[in-house]
């Protein structure tokens, strides 16, 4: 029988195809728990004042569920079926009535019926879309006057970053590298901000949990012995 990661797919086929050990990854997995405690530390500090959010690209509804018991209305929104199955089912576990979930392929085009957020959140979605400028557009325009984006994406600079992607022009392993569209720097993503009408606000870099990265930043900054960047943004007036 083969693995879902054989299969040549999409980015949304794809995650449809993992959602249950993508989600079941949450348990155990390093990487994923030091994601969580860094957009735990960020949405605390962000989202202590919001009504309504969306989370974007939200997969199982992690953070969706996490926004929702703070007492934010949020709406989820994903492409990939199985995981909004997965994250109806872990809003409904954890008795939140306050959170809802959408199918949508991304970015959305014409956002003009939708609500406005006090916050928006994309937890490493972005990097799979086709151009990042538009993208951040879409999440601009999913917000308020005065509202925040907090978004993640897939960093540059990273040394194991850059070996991965090397491992991976050689032998097409990990599968979910060839859906990857971006990498990005800080420098990168200002410029789009700007192009998107956003106001940088701050960032931080996270990912550096496995053993490779655990070394690596013992010698090396965070910038280039983390895999991920986390940036907070503002729309502009």
């Amino acid at each position: 029988m083969n693995s879902p990661y054989d299969k040549k797919a999409d980015a949304v086929e794809f995650h449809s195809d993992i959602a249950s050990d993508f989600h079941a990854s949450y348990q155990f997995d390093a990487n994923r728990l030091e994601r969580v405690a860094v957009w735990n530390e960020f949405l605390n500090r962000y989202a202590k004042n919001a009504k309504f959010a969306y989370d974007i690209g939200c997969g199982s509804g992690v953070l969706s569920c996490d926004l929702a018991s703070r007492g934010i209305e949020v709406v989820g929104i994903d492409g990939a079926p199985g995981m909004l199955e997965i994250a109806n089912q872990t809003a409904k576990n954890k008795n939140l009535s306050n959170v809802s979930f959408q199918q949508h392929r991304l970015p959305i085009s014409n956002t003009s019926s939708f609500r406005a957020a006090d916050i928006v959140i994309s937890s490493s979605v972005i990097e799979y879309l086709e151009a990042i400028p538009e993208s951040l557009v879409f999440l601009r325009n999913l917000l308020t006057q005065d509202g925040i984006v907090i978004f993640s994406v897939s960093n540059s600079d990273s040394v194991s970053r850059k070996i991965v992607r090397l491992i991976y022009r050689l032998t097409g392993k990990p599968k979910y590298f060839g859906l990857l569209r971006h990498f990005m720097t800080i420098e990168d993503i200002c410029k789009d901000l700007l192009t998107a009408e956003l106001s940088y606000v701050e960032h931080t870099y996270f990912g550096r949990a496995d053993r490779v990265n655990q070394v690596l930043s013992i010698f090396l900054a965070p910038k280039f012995s983390s895999n991920m960047i986390l940036v907070v943004a503002r729309k502009q007036r």
